[in-house]
């Protein structure tokens, strides 16, 4: 399955690392959601993309937007590569079943998932989404991301 833009985004939770429970509902009518598929903890390209995100948070709250990671690992490495970055500040998701990567279209052979983001409305449509073609990849930029966010 892949997503289009305009499709109904399609619906999730998880725990974060504070256990607490995130779902995309949370955010239904009140907030856009940044939704980013990471490869995997400790991954070069994944230890530069998540601080990106992070150190421009504030640019993503301002367009009342929340980013949320998710990925294969489990919560304990998630903590740690968290902590070797030192810190980020946005929910990430545990997706060890891959149900959410497979809702998404972006689950890969290997129990993996690929690289991907979607920014996903105040009405849980999806208006914008970078699929990479290589999980190596990291093609979207900050200035694609917010201009998308801006068009809203």
């Amino acid at each position: 399955m892949s997503l289009n833009i305009g499709d109904q985004a399609p619906q999730f939770s998880g725990t974060d690392l504070k256990g607490n429970t995130v779902a995309l509902s949370d955010y239904s009518g009140s907030k856009n959601v940044f939704l980013v598929f990471y490869v995997k903890a400790f991954s070069g390209v994944c230890a530069v993309q998540l601080p990106r995100y992070n150190s421009n948070l504030d640019g993503f709250r301002s367009r009342d937007c929340e980013v949320i990671a998710v990925s294969v690992d489990n919560a304990f490495s998630q903590e740690a590569f968290c902590d070797s970055m030192g810190g980020i500040d946005y929910p990430m998701l545990s997706d060890m079943t891959l149900e959410i990567a497979d809702n998404y279209g972006v689950k890969l052979p290997g129990h993996t998932a690929n690289r991907a983001e979607f920014l996903i409305d105040k009405a849980g449509k999806v208006r914008w989404s970078n699929v990479e073609k290589s999980p190596g990849d990291d093609t979207a930029t900050i200035e694609d991301i917010f201009g998308a966010l801006d068009a809203l």
